[in-house]
């Protein structure tokens, strides 16, 4: 006599196993792409931060919030002249930056004057363009180009609460400010 054998059982565990080897496999697949994601925007974000002026060395960001405000300047026009970054940590140089815009089809010489405390103190110091400057430094834009301001800040303790600073420039017989509004606080997080 033959013995018969269900193989319902048997199909319905490879079934199951199956699934379970498709679903771990997704799992491994999305991670890897999830860590090789991570890695290249990870590495752009710190070539950014690397790039930051941090005279004052420690964590360097872009200084967050919002830039309002325009400037025209001798024909340079500044869109976002006001950068507001709300509450911000001690110990973390923020930098804020301002593109002064060039649209004429002549160059412009733009002077920058030395950072003015309007509450608060201790301003950082300028960068045009990732070098460093000093006060009353004379830099040209040329036609059609872009000069990029930076403005590195950090407080620590004893130099909490608000923060208005301004940078003054001169184009011409034009003259304006840039400014970074700030509350500088122990208790906000990088």
């Amino acid at each position: 006599m033959a013995t018969t054998t269900s193989t319902r059982p048997r199909a319905a565990a490879d079934q199951r196993f199956m699934r379970s080897v498709t679903i771990v496999a997704l799992s491994i697949g999305a991670f890897t792409l999830y860590a090789i994601l991570t890695a290249v925007v990870g590495a752009d974000a710190d070539a950014e931060v690397a790039d930051l002026p941090n005279p004052m060395g420690g964590i360097a960001m872009t200084a967050p919030g919002d830039a309002t405000g325009e400037l025209d300047l001798g024909g340079l026009e500044i869109l976002g002249s006001t950068v507001a970054m709300g509450d911000v940590a001690l110990g973390v140089t923020y930098v804020p930056a301002w593109d002064l815009l060039n649209p004429t089809g002549d160059e412009v010489t733009v002077t920058i004057g030395q950072p003015q405390v309007l509450e608060g103190c201790c301003p950082g110091p300028v960068y045009a363009n990732g070098e460093l400057t000093e006060a009353g430094q004379a830099v040209v834009v040329p036609a059609g180009d872009v000069l990029t301001l930076q403005f590195p800040l950090q407080m620590h303790a004893g130099m909490d609460g608000p923060h208005h600073l301004a940078i003054p420039l001169r184009a011409g017989a034009d003259g304006g400010a840039v400014e970074v509004i700030g509350n500088f606080t122990a208790d906000a997080r990088a």
